[in-house]
């Protein structure tokens, strides 16, 4: 299944989907911007729609 389709993603994949670094990704998640949940085991997983919803709440402009 390709990336973009997958429900749950790990951070380098949500990293890789958004063109963003994935340092950015896991701080977004530490700041709870970004929800990230276990899915069955201790990694980190990213729903598709919370990143979608976490990427259209960005600023448009540097504030």
């Amino acid at each position: 299944m390709p990336i973009e389709h997958r429900p749950l993603l790990g951070v380098s994949e949500a990293a890789a989907l958004t063109g963003l670094d994935e340092k950015i990704v896991r701080q977004a998640i530490r700041q709870g911007e970004l929800i990230a949940c276990y899915a069955h085991s201790s990694t980190k997983r990213i729903r598709q729609r919370d990143l979608d919803d976490w990427i259209s709440s960005l600023p448009e402009r540097p504030q």
